[in-house]
């Protein structure tokens, strides 16, 4: 187990760490173990809200002190835009709609824009009428968020004993370089050292002025691009589950690109572009990798990721992904 001199003295001492600060959460005999919070994401939502207080109970119900929060549970939930629920039994029954690829295409893109606004706070415009010759304000049916609204959600998870150590954001090509700027503070005031984003090319272009603006780093989900960082700002969120299914060796490769890795997100995937499975039952050699992270005594964090198809609800899949893990390193 390392003291607080022996972290001080690796982190000072050590290239790649620098880049990447080293949490003072330590736990499983020195591992690092954590989770996702999109392990999560077929929790309810209610359309307009968060679900951070939503999030907070089966994460502390699975162990869990360290998260990749997924940005999507900060913001407002979008419009439900599936069937409706059957109506109850009537004489004259109430015919159901549904809705169109254009209904959907529209309210997807009136979401999308709502979303923007709400990052970027922008107020209801006036819009003409031209029939009457008013202007009328339609008001942003959701609500704006408090200047220090995600430093209050770093004290809500802090209070429960979790860190956010990673802030995925799912970037795009809708995406202004105000909302990029605005993600990167979000991040930074909920206590992330890094952001967790798609690695494609034109991502890792527009985020590069930011990662230097903000002193924020980026773990780029493409593990190919191991061999290709732009600079020490971006790193690699390795998910071994995509290794495997590229048939390549996770341990092989974590052992070749140790120094360009930022976190590991756990899943169990088979060879040949498979599946994910339930761990244990895939081809991902989860045991030996952590195995090997506890001997190197590499200090990332590694994430639980619940994305296969499991008989418990997600709270206990999780749980047991977290249990996996703890046992693996036993």
């Amino acid at each position: 187990m390392y003291t607080r001199r022996d972290i001080g003295k690796l982190a000072l001492g050590t290239t790649a760490l620098a880049a990447f600060p080293v949490s003072k959460v330590f736990a499983a005999d020195g591992v690092r173990l954590g989770a996702t919070t999109w392990s999560l994401r077929d929790l309810p939502r209610i359309p307009g809200q968060d679900n951070i207080d939503d999030l907070i109970k089966p994460l502390k119900s699975a162990g869990v002190t360290e998260i990749d929060l997924w940005s999507y549970n900060t913001e407002p939930a979008g419009p439900n835009t599936g069937p409706g629920a059957p109506p109850p039994p009537a004489a004259y029954p109430i015919k159901i709609h549904t809705f169109s690829k254009e209904e959907i295409a529209a309210a997807m893109l009136a979401a999308r824009n709502l979303l923007r606004d709400y990052r970027l706070r922008t107020p209801p415009k006036p819009s003409y009428d031209s029939q009457t010759g008013a202007y009328n304000v339609v008001m942003n049916p959701i609500k704006l968020p408090p200047t220090n609204f995600y430093e209050t959600i770093r004290d809500r998870f802090a209070a429960a004993g979790i860190s956010v150590v990673a802030y995925t954001v799912k970037y795009d090509d809708t995406f202004v370089d105000e909302e990029i700027d605005v993600t990167f503070q979000q991040a930074r005031a909920l206590g992330a050292t890094s952001i967790t984003a798609p690695g494609t090319a034109d991502v890792v272009k527009r985020l590069a002025p930011f990662t230097e603006k903000h002193q924020m780093n980026v773990a780029l989900t493409d593990f190919t691009l191991a061999g290709a960082l732009p600079s020490k700002r971006f790193k690699i969120n390795a998910d071994i589950g995509a290794i495997t299914a590229a048939n390549g060796s996770p341990v092989a490769w974590l052992q070749e690109n140790h120094d360009s890795v930022a976190q590991l997100t756990i899943k169990d995937r088979r060879r040949n572009k498979g599946l994910n499975e339930q761990w244990g039952e895939g081809d991902t050699p989860i045991q030996d990798v952590l195995r090997l992270v506890k001997e190197k005594k590499f200090m990332f964090p590694i994430f639980a990721e619940y994305d296969y198809l499991g008989l418990g609800t997600p709270t206990e899949e999780l749980g047991r992904c977290m249990d996996y893990m703890r046992s693996a390193i036993a």
